[in-house]
This record gives structure tokens, C-alpha cells and sequence, in this order.
């Protein structure tokens, strides 16, 4: 079934996984078609995604790497994990939880053809990543990369 156009986080509660895969030229970042704030938008991600039921996040890293960019990847280092809950009217409509872990490439060469939800990819150096990072949910990794890596937890609250 393909994927609509621009993807909106519909679960009440979201458990995610994320890896910052840093090479000399920068760290990689993928460009999702979102829903941010019920309009259409383009918002530049760490590569990752959704865990499965009966997954760990270890398994949910490397599919959604493979999925996303057809490369094989080993997880590293936990780095932190981000939280928050969801308001819709000023109630809570959801939680996520999404983990974030230092990945290093074991094969493959990026392609994002296969997934709809991809527009584009680029190695961003670490000093200009953050004016990328404007969604609402991305707060925990800039809050992350502005500790120099020391917090471990971030949480947030999302209102549209």
C-alpha cells in the first residue's frame, strides 16, 4: 500500500528509534514529507523510524536504515532518549518516546528511491545542522547537540 503523500504521526503513542550515522563530511539527515501543525511540510530527519511490535530497537534501527537508505548499519553508543506528549485542543492526543543511538556504516551505498516518504538526503556538518531541525519534535536533539552530548533525557510538549 503506498504511503500518502505527507505522513502525520496518527498513533496516540509512538515509540521510535533514530541513529546519527557521522562520517567526515557531516551527519546524515533525510528529508520526510510531514504533516506539521495539520499543513503539508518538508522537515529534514535523522534517518529512523517506528519500532514493531516483538523489535527491539536494535532490529528497528537497522530495518528502518535499510528501509531508508539501503545501507546495513551497526548500533553503537545509546546517545539519549526524547519524550513528550502530543496536545490537540489543549488535551493530550499522545506520547512518543524516541531513542537515539550513534550508528557506523557496514555496507551499501545510500539510495532513498524506495521510500515515498523520502525526498532527499545530505551529510550536514554537526555546526550547521540546527536551523535544519524546525520540527516541533526535533527539540530533545537540539537541546542534545547543545549539551555537547551530556543530557540523556529531553522532554516536550507538542501543541497544533
Amino acid at each position: 500500500m503506498a504511503s500518502p503523500p505527507f505522513k502525520d504521526f496518527l498513533r496516540p503513542d509512538y515509540l521510535g528509534v533514530f541513529g546519527l550515522l557521522e562520517e567526515p563530511r557531516g551527519i546524515l539527515l533525510v528529508a520526510n514529507r510531514r504533516v506539521i501543525g495539520g499543513s503539508p511540510a518538508v522537515v529534514w530527519d535523522l534517518p529512523g523510524g517506528g519500532v514493531e511490535p516483538k523489535e527491539t530497537l536494535e532490529e528497528a534501527l537497522r530495518r528502518e536504515m535499510r528501509e531508508e537508505t539501503s545501507l546495513d548499519v551497526t548500533v553503537g553508543e545509546f546517545l539519549f532518549v526524547a519524550e513528550g506528549e502530543r496536545l490537540k485542543r489543549g488535551h493530550r492526543s499522545g506520547v512518543w518516546r524516541s531513542f537515539f543511538f550513534r550508528i557506523a556504516r557496514t555496507g551499501g551505498e545510500i539510495d532513498i528511491s524506495k521510500e515515498p516518504d523520502l525526498v532527499d538526503y545530505r551529510f550536514v556538518p554537526r555546526g550547521e545542522i540546527v536551523p535544519l531541525l524546525t520540527a516541533p519534535y526535533h527539540r530533545g536533539f537540539v537541546l542534545w547537540l547543545g549539551s555537547n552530548g551530556s543530557i540523556r533525557h529531553a522532554f516536550d510538549r507538542w501543541a497544533d
